[in-house]
């Protein structure tokens, strides 16, 4: 669902104003060079009207990596890496610098770095969690908008959030960090997964957003060995950029019930071979199991503010 937190005016977020609440402030340059804050918008008493273009040069691009849109204090803006989870009070908003191309059919992306456009964000439009980093907006075909995280957790999410290019696959065998003891949990079960994502301000997918968030994959197909790691695997890349998105590991997820929503895995894992995809679901898994082919991926409500 779409949220509008209460926000303490003493610690309220810089003022931004925009032409259109519906769309995020920023756009990718015409010719992928740039970012272009959209005309009408205003933040921190300055005005843009569409035509400058932020430059995103080719050594400052690092795939896998987000970045944010901050004002100079000269009156220009310009392209910085994020590296934390806030953003900072001269960052409008920012976006993830994905290692390959989203699928533009039903066969999965390509290998080719660029913005995911999907993940472009401010702060009035964005995840409802406290960190936007490497997650992208999924538009459900009856209108709903949620956040899914781009990448599978990983085992030191404390540190690097829930969704990171290049780090260890959180699993049964390689588990996540417990943040009450700075050790790993005793296992990667279902529970354990709620706790993760909700330590982040997260929750687990249903059926539905799994599916829909998914879609494009090359389906009834798997990578064939343990991925071990966050990373492109083009093949298995969906519409939204989503990566690893199945044929890699079964996620933790639920069926979508409202009052009892029931423990289920999705998407097949590396050795699922045809059984693997989009739509591969177990409706009813046992809570407590905890494999090393079996991880998890967290969603987020939309924010919207205006």
């Amino acid at each position: 669902m779409n949220v509008k937190p209460e926000i303490d005016s003493k610690s309220a977020a810089p003022i931004l104003l925009k032409a259109d609440q519906t769309t995020p402030a920023l756009a990718i340059a015409a010719d992928g060079a740039g970012i272009i804050i959209k005309a009408g918008t205003t933040f921190q008493g300055r005005s843009f009207d569409g035509r400058e273009v932020i430059p995103f040069p080719e050594s400052s691009r690092v795939p896998g990596s987000d970045y944010a849109v901050a004002l100079l204090k000269g009156g220009g803006a310009e392209i910085v890496r994020l590296t934390s989870a806030d953003l900072g009070s001269d960052m409008l908003g920012g976006f993830h610098y994905a290692p390959g191309g989203n699928a533009s059919a039903r066969a999965g992306g390509d290998t080719v770095p660029v913005i995911n456009t999907y993940s472009l964000h401010d702060l009035n439009f964005r995840p409802a969690c406290p960190d936007p980093r490497g997650m992208a907006l999924i538009e459900q075909t009856h209108g709903r908008k949620f956040w899914c995280d781009i990448y599978l957790l990983g085992v030191d999410h404390v540190a690097n959030g829930t969704s990171k290019f290049g780090v260890t696959i959180a699993d049964g065998n390689e588990r996540p960090i417990n943040p009450a003891t700075g050790k790993p949990f005793k296992k990667l079960d279902y529970e354990t997964a709620v706790a993760v994502m909700a330590h982040h301000g997260k929750q687990l997918l249903s059926f539905e957003e799994f599916a829909d968030a998914m879609i494009g994959v090359t389906e009834k197909t798997s990578i064939g060995s343990d991925p071990e790691v966050t990373k492109l695997d083009a093949l298995r890349t969906s519409r939204f950029g989503i990566m690893q998105a199945t044929g890699n590991m079964y996620v933790w997820g639920h069926d979508g019930d409202p009052d009892e929503p029931r423990a289920s895995i999705f998407g097949g894992s590396w050795w699922g071979g045809g059984n693997a995809g989009s739509r591969r679901a177990d409706l009813d898994c046992w809570s407590d199991d905890s494999l090393d082919s079996l991880g998890a991926r967290g969603r987020s409500d939309h924010l919207q503010l205006g």
